[in-house]
């Protein structure tokens, strides 16, 4: 029997450049296949009939993927990582097998009724990333959740695709990045004679040379994200250094690779892509699912949990923050901090003895080893770069 590819949302762009070739994957399938009633699988799904009474299922057909049926029965492709934690019996995402059956109906179902289909907008294509880097996203032009209050009765997709993969992230200043973007196919076309410095780039279905190959990681028919290496990021209290932020320009998919050298073509485009800027292998970063919890209330006393602070905000901001807004904070995984989480944020009372005043709530996005990046979700009063946060 053969196997059913699932691509990941950003690897769909390789779907629409069939030109240059059909992508080689570095996700193989299982090998062990048996047969399940009349069909074979790689995996021990569960009988149906043991789903709970009244739940909807759906049989997997040939040429279905995870994102796809996520689109079909949630309209919300972003959901395929639910879809898949709603089966964990499917032990590879990348594959998955004609005649098996989905669980397709609980939370997550409920969630997309509710109008958690935020996370895409209906005819958006996956290879526009909305809002550029830099640029606070706004209740008319984000595909995230603004506008949603806290405590929503189910849960919702925290952000939205610009938000993961069109800002960036807080890292160690010496991550190695040993490939880089080289020059443009037509870089001739885009010189400008008599200028001293020449800040030639592209965006999306331009071609490229890579400087990097085989040797250095490089494969061909890959996706890779490309990166800026931006500021250095001090603490707000402290003014020691805690890390350096990494703009995300977009993606790029490499056609050839040679041990040095490698040809790409710009799938994906948030910002202008320049000669010398990084690659990153294309990481996986499922948009969080959560329920958004009620903020504290007047006068109630804090958790006591790990605390930190925003020590960065989207586009160089350090006053005002708002909703929709994603920060930078001071706490990562090695702090017990995940995707899906919440921080409730909150201020020192200029009056001594008074309690601290709760400002709003971030929902964390993606997280670092000491860092990670989360969006305003809820605001009773604006934040600034400083204030505190404590894990709920």
């Amino acid at each position: 029997m053969v196997s059913v590819r699932w691509a990941a949302p950003i690897l769909l762009f390789v779907v629409a450049l069939p030109a240059f070739g059909a992508k080689t994957s570095s996700s193989h399938p299982p090998r062990e296949l048996h047969r399940v009633g009349d069909h074979s699988t790689a995996y021990n799904p569960p009988d149906p009939a043991t789903y709970p009474p009244g739940s909807k299922s759906y049989t997997i057909k040939r040429g279905d993927t995870l994102w796809g049926l996520a689109q079909k029965l949630y309209n919300n492709a972003y959901l395929w990582p639910q879809l898949w934690e709603a089966n964990t019996w499917i032990t590879d995402a990348h594959w998955i097998y004609p005649g098996d059956v989905l669980l397709v109906e609980g939370e997550i179902a409920q969630q997309a009724a509710a109008g958690g289909t935020a996370g895409a907008a209906a005819g958006t294509s996956p290879t526009t990333l909305a809002g550029g880097m830099g640029t606070p996203q706004t209740a008319t032009t984000s595909r995230g959740i603004e506008g949603v209050s806290a405590g929503t009765r189910g849960p919702i997709p925290l952000g939205a695709e610009a938000d993961i993969y069109c800002y960036g992230y807080l890292g160690d200043p010496r991550e190695p990045m040993p490939n880089f973007i080289a020059s443009y196919e037509d870089v001739e076309m885009r010189y400008d004679p008599g200028s001293k410095n020449q800040e030639i780039g592209g965006s999306q279905g331009d071609l490229l040379f890579v400087d990097g190959g085989t040797a250095t990681g490089i494969v061909a028919g890959e996706t890779y994200i490309v990166v800026e290496p931006s500021e250095m990021v001090t603490h707000p209290r402290t003014k020691a250094v805690v890390g350096q932020h990494y703009d995300f320009k977009g993606q790029i998919r490499i056609i050839r690779a040679d041990e040095r050298r490698s040809c790409a073509i710009i799938i994906a485009s948030c910002d202008v892509i320049r000669a010398g800027d990084k690659l990153k292998p294309m990481p996986q970063l499922p948009i969080p699912l959560a329920r958004i919890p009620a903020l504290p209330g007047f006068c109630e006393p804090r958790g006591g949990k790990q605390n930190g602070f925003i020590v960065n905000a989207q586009g160089g901001w350090s006053d005002t923050l708002a909703d929709g807004i994603l920060v930078e904070v001071d706490l990562g995984h090695d702090e017990q901090l995940q995707p899906g989480d919440f921080l409730t944020v909150w201020r020192e009372s200029p009056q001594p003895g008074q309690p601290p005043q709760v400002l709003g709530e971030i929902g964390v996005l993606t997280t670092e080893a000491h860092t990670a990046t989360g969006k305003i979700l809820a605001t009773r009063y604006a934040m600034r770069v400083g204030d505190h946060v404590e894990i709920r």
